[in-house]
């Protein structure tokens, strides 16, 4: 066990931040929940992640402060998707405990379980914490932080490369994990692969992905938050995804162009030109670039690389067929598609539970958006869009990518599309009827309990 330098720092962090600002631990926990080849603690063959700090700092902070529910007011399609995910957790531990039945089980089956359990516990943190007061803009603050951070350092890992100057990899890029060496890539073409605080550059276009598809679906649909302090983070972030080489990403900018242009036709077909235009003269001036986008795009299915994903993929299915109810635990298979990896690590019925929560997320999300439409609630139904645009590019990439279940960042942002409708319903008082909000009730000067709302 080896305590680097940046976990020194970060526990530093997280301990200053428990004793003199803790409400502060949750956008702390939103910033670096996409720093996967980053590690506070190396051990053998893992690194932990920053995440797993302020996660157990906030729930230490909220168990001695008797914070846990007080206050929150919580919508009824929030409450029964959280028990979706809950049956998903659960549905994860009998996939393991079958399989320790039927066979031994693997050390890395345990610690994978527990990866899921991990994230499920973020995803229920936040969700509940961003129903307090204004802690939801600092999330969603601290998510554009974050993503601009990582696109900023993507590009001082790219400049350095240019420049002949060695990158400071072990800042963030310190965990020993199992291929948190592969931010260190270049495409044939003399072409640096930006992986910036990923582990490699799918992981970091699905990371800034998140926040492109959140803060592209905001600039889209709302004039009065075309400001620089959402234009500017979010190109940002959507041009060091199309310079990552990552296939991952172009899919991902794909699939959001498509659900922007459904509901921003003539704004996309502009974006859409200019883009075309600018992209042509880059390609023109950089035939390098232009060889590397080729390589990891159109001749992509040529490559061993594609060769070794699909044969994964086909092997996950295999797998399946021997346990087809519980799967195999998760650790049992690791393939490239989130279809493949949930059949066969929990089976049909841990596929299906996950299906159902996150369709019932996107429903509720969905409804409440549109039933709620006072004035007073622009802001937060335009996030819950954002964050049904996040979730749908999410899981489109996790097709071709895989499910990247313990790195933090899907969790958090489960949160958040958990959080928005139910703030979104509950900031209407009731008048949407199937959002009636669930009172958990506050706490009175004398002690007692009071309802928060009728």
């Amino acid at each position: 066990m080896v305590v680097t330098p940046t976990g020194i720092a970060i526990t530093a962090l997280g301990l200053f931040l428990t004793l003199t600002a803790p409400r502060r631990l949750m956008a702390a926990l939103v910033f670096f929940s996409s720093f996967s080849a980053t590690a506070v603690i190396n051990f053998s063959n893992y690194g932990m992640a920053p995440a797993v700090v302020f996660l157990a700092l906030l729930l230490l902070w909220k168990l001695l402060g008797g914070e846990a529910l007080d206050g929150v007011r919580m919508s009824r399609d929030q409450g029964v998707a959280m028990l979706l995910i809950a049956a998903f957790g659960a549905a994860s531990v009998t996939s393991l405990v079958v399989n320790q039945l039927n066979r031994d089980t693997l050390p890395i089956q345990v610690t994978q379980t527990a990866y899921v359990l991990f994230g499920i516990a973020v995803t229920f943190v936040l969700s509940i914490e961003m129903l307090r007061g204004d802690r939801l803009d600092s999330a969603v603050s601290a998510l554009r932080a974050g993503a601009t951070f990582i696109a900023l350092w993507g590009i001082l890992q790219a400049a350095c490369y240019y420049a002949g100057v060695a990158y400071p990899a072990d800042i963030f890029n310190n965990s020993t994990s199992h291929f948190a060496d592969m931010f260190d890539q270049r495409a044939s073409a003399g072409v640096i692969r930006i992986a910036s605080v990923a582990t490699e550059p799918s992981f970091m276009a699905v990371s800034l992905m998140i926040f492109g598809s959140f803060g592209a679906t905001l600039l889209a649909m709302e004039p009065r938050l075309r400001t620089m302090a959402w234009i500017v983070p979010v190109a940002l972030t959507l041009l060091v995804v199309a310079a990552s080489t990552s296939s991952t990403g172009y899919v991902g900018l794909g699939v959001l162009g498509l659900l922007l242009a459904r509901r921003r036709p003539g704004l996309m077909l502009v974006l859409g030109a200019c883009l075309v235009v600018a992209g042509s003269v880059l390609l023109t001036l950089l035939p390098g670039f232009r060889d590397a986008l080729y390589e990891f795009t159109f001749n992509k299915a040529a490559s061993g690389s594609y060769v070794e994903r699909s044969g994964a993929v086909w092997d996950a299915f295999n797998l399946f067929g021997q346990q087809p109810l519980f799967g195999l635990g998760w650790g049992g298979n690791f393939s490239f598609s989130i279809v493949s990896i949930l059949l066969a690590n929990v089976g049909l019925v841990g596929t299906l539970v996950f299906a159902v929560a996150v369709s019932a997320t996107l429903l509720a999300s969905r409804a409440a958006r549109l039933a709620c439409r006072g004035p007073a609630e622009w802001r937060l139904r335009v996030y819950a869009e954002g964050a049904e645009n996040a979730m749908i590019v999410y899981m489109a990439v996790s097709t071709i990518s895989g499910f990247h279940f313990v790195v933090a960042e899907f969790w958090c942002l489960w949160a958040f599309a958990l959080a928005i409708p139910s703030a979104l319903a509950t900031a209407s008082r009731g008048a949407y009827a199937v959002h009636r909000p669930i009172p958990f009730g506050v706490r009175t000067a004398a002690g007692g309990i009071t309802e928060t709302m009728k």
